[in-house]
């Protein structure tokens, strides 16, 4: 063993005993008053990846970082490879909280190595999912969105609701950067209403959070002041300093936009503190560029130049590509308000060009509408003109008239949900700001710079007027929608439901499929084997009722109903093959279609004493009556069956292999075919420890071989054999 062994693990429990003690004193939610009896049998990575956790959310990644190293020794001298990969994660999300996204990048892979390795589809999704996330804040949202909708399909499997909801808040925000705010605003939506299913506060505010923006970036700021703030309300009570500083920076923001420049002062300034606390350098420079904004609103022009060129060379140099086009937007802008057009224009067309490359259409368009400003200050008015019209192009692309009705039960729903009293009347979107015609100079393109002019003139016009009409249309939608709510939510289930449930159906048939075989068994088995654990450790009778029986079930020479009738008939036999099957088998329990003639039936929770009596109903509902043809023949057919029971050692524990339990039951399938068929062969109980029950099995129906080991029953012998 390596000396230096006890000197970690010595550290390692230092280091742990402090992490609790700090959870004690700090943080009532870790305290063990709230924890079950027994808490002492928690693992000490689990407290100390909870200390991690506790550590970063209060702002402190200083301590965070000291306890995840401890944490990444403890888990190298355990050689456990789901805690290494587990310290991998959590060094990850300490890279991601100083905006070191790189780092963090190579971090994640490493952990889903190991996770994929130990198949642990828990910490595969989660870690996809941050994965996504730090493509997203580097601005590759194609790549974002593979990996979280990795992460999606993985949760969903799991039925893990929490992740869930906090995977359609990630959805959300990369579609939300891409322009694509009718899929941002139906996945945020649908964070939101898991979230209050769960009652969890955080994951709320979070959903409220990204609303808000929505609320936003639609022009709506009253309304979106009023989530912002419900948001840090949230997160005050929760003590997360991060997410009390992005909220801060939000309601500062929106304070700005309706001209109260105190209060958004106030918030700003205490937004920026935390950032810089946190050492959060991306998060401190997009606080800094809601700060400029504040001080370009005040007059304050050079100092907001100052703080804005500070923040696009820091985002040049550290390629922070989302913040680079917000501060290129409200770099133009304050170059306008400074009457410098040609700085303007400069940040302008650099913007373009990030927000472009960043995939950013809802940025780009916003930047276009800066340069008919800018251009129109130069009197360059055909210049002017082009730019409206790729500003207009763009809008269409992301706002089209196919979306009003979204947007509109987002908004219904959003309010059903946090209980409003009534709902708020959207405010118009700001006024495009007036364009006052100069006096031309004198010249020979004056008349026609002069229709030029009267037609940009004439365009920015309609467009207020047709954004004060899509606002009046969209306030009538959402009244007509939120009388709609509950029922839009019945049918969204119903279809939810349906879709499932035709994955998981064989189509020809109208039974499950192996798909749902795969899904379900396995907590079938494990059901039925705690209760049979149960029975072992002394704690219950012998159980009765608890055994799971797996029947393979063949149709007799089917290929003789093809060769002679066709395929279709066939089928048509399959399909009445299944209602046979159907009255044989309890609603409980399930029938999949195994492939061709071949079908499986599980019966849930019997006494495999009854199991021969099923297999017996089988064969007499099978052959008892002829199967009609469509073209009016009819044929009689049997069938075989081969089943196995759970658990097949009932003096020994077993693991829950649905594969090992399908062979056995083929193999008992196999014997009774080659027995003359119309028959059916079972296996009780196999009386041994040993993992190779397929091989006790074979060698029992091959050579007479594990007699004393093995209960087989069958329908041509009454006896067992």
């Amino acid at each position: 063993m390596n000396s230096g062994f006890p000197l970690v693990k010595v550290i390692a429990w230092i280091t742990l005993f402090f992490a609790q003690c700090s959870l004690f004193s700090v943080d009532a939610q870790v305290n063990t008053s709230s924890l079950p009896s027994g808490s002492k049998a928690l693992s000490d990575v689990s407290i100390l990846k909870r200390a991690i956790e506790h550590a970063r959310k209060q702002g402190d990644i200083h301590q965070a970082e000291t306890l995840t190293g401890e944490f990444h020794q403890l888990a190298l001298a355990e050689n456990t490879p789901i805690s290494i990969a587990d310290s991998y994660f959590q060094q990850a999300r300490n890279a991601m909280e100083r905006n070191n996204y790189e780092p963090a990048h190579e971090l994640l892979n490493q952990a889903i190595g190991l996770y994929e390795a130990q198949n642990n589809q828990v910490g595969l999704a989660k870690a996809y999912r941050q994965l996504g996330l730090t493509y997203r804040y580097q601005s590759n949202y194609p790549q974002a969105l593979e990996y979280i909708y990795l992460a999606m399909q993985i949760s969903q499997q799991l039925n893990d609701q929490p992740a869930i909801a906090s995977t359609y808040n990630n959805i959300g925000l990369v579609l939300e950067k891409m322009g694509l705010l009718e899929g941002a605003a139906q996945a945020h939506q649908q964070a939101l209403e898991l979230h209050y299913e769960l009652e969890n506060k955080d994951g709320i505010a979070s959903a409220l959070y990204n609303l808000g923006d929505l609320r936003r970036l639609m022009g709506d700021h009253t309304l979106a002041l009023n989530y912002f703030k419900d948001a840090l309300a949230i997160d005050l009570a929760s003590g997360g300093k991060k997410y009390i500083a992005y909220s801060h920076n939000k309601v500062g923001y929106q304070y700005v936009e309706l001209g109260d420049y105190q209060k958004a002062q106030e918030h700003l300034n205490t937004a920026l503190a935390l950032f810089k606390q946190i050492q959060a350098p991306r998060d401190t420079d997009w606080a800094l560029t809601s700060m400029a904004r504040l001080e370009m609103e005040l007059g304050n022009l050079e100092q907001s130049r100052a703080l804005l060129d500070g923040v696009i060379a820091r985002a040049i140099k550290q390629n922070y590509k989302s913040l680079l086009v917000d501060a290129y937007r409200l770099s133009a802008s304050l170059a306008l308000k400074s009457d410098d057009t040609k700085l303007a224009i400069q940040h302008i067309n650099a913007g373009v060009a990030q927000a472009q490359s960043n995939n950013e259409t809802h940025d780009e368009a916003l930047l276009e509408a800066l340069r008919v400003q800018a251009y129109i200050k130069e009197d360059a008015l055909r210049l002017a003109f082009d730019a409206l019209l790729a500003q207009k192009k763009l809008e269409d692309e992301t706002l089209h008239a196919s979306r009003i009705n979204t947007i509109a039960t987002l908004q219904s729903q959003t309010e059903f949900v946090r209980r409003a009293q009534q709902i708020k009347l959207l405010e118009q979107e700001k006024a495009l700001s007036k364009v006052k015609q100069e006096q031309f100079e004198l010249g020979r393109n004056v008349s026609i710079a002069g229709i030029v002019g009267i037609f940009v003139l004439f365009v920015l016009i309609y467009s207020r007027i047709n954004q004060r009409n899509l606002n009046k249309r969209l306030t009538r939608e959402v009244a007509l929608r939120t009388t709609e709510l509950e029922q839009k939510n019945i049918e969204l289930q119903a279809a939810y439901q349906k879709m499932e449930a035709i994955s998981l159906t064989d189509k020809l048939t109208g039974v499950h499929n192996r798909r749902f075989l795969e899904n379900q068994i396995g907590a079938d088995l494990e059901k039925s084997q705690r209760v049979y654990t149960d029975w072992h450790d002394g704690k219950t009778p012998q159980p009765q009722q608890a055994d799971i029986v797996v029947f393979m079930i063949d149709m007799d020479h089917f290929k003789h109903v093809n060769d002679e009738y066709g395929h279709g008939a066939g089928d048509e036999v399959l399909q009445q093959l299944t209602q046979r099957l159907a009255l044989v088998f309890r609603q409980s329990d399930y029938i999949v279609r195994w492939g061709g003639e071949e079908f499986v039936g599980v019966a849930r929770f019997i006494n495999r004493s009854d199991a021969s009596n099923l297999a017996q109903r089988l064969l007499e509902e099978v052959g008892a009556t002829p199967f009609t043809l469509s073209n009016g023949a009819s044929t009689y057919h049997t069938c075989s069956v081969g089943y196995a029971c759970y658990p097949s050692a009932l003096h020994h524990n077993q693991a829950n292999d649905w594969q090992t339990l399908i062979a056995l039951a083929d193999t008992c399938l196999y014997e009774a075919k080659n027995n003359g068929r119309n028959a059916w062969v079972g296996i009780e109980c196999i009386n041994a420890p040993s993992a190779n029950v397929t091989d006790i099995a074979t060698g029992f129906f091959e050579s007479g071989a594990h007699k004393d080991k093995i209960k087989v029953v069958t329908s041509f012998t009454s006896a067992n054999v």
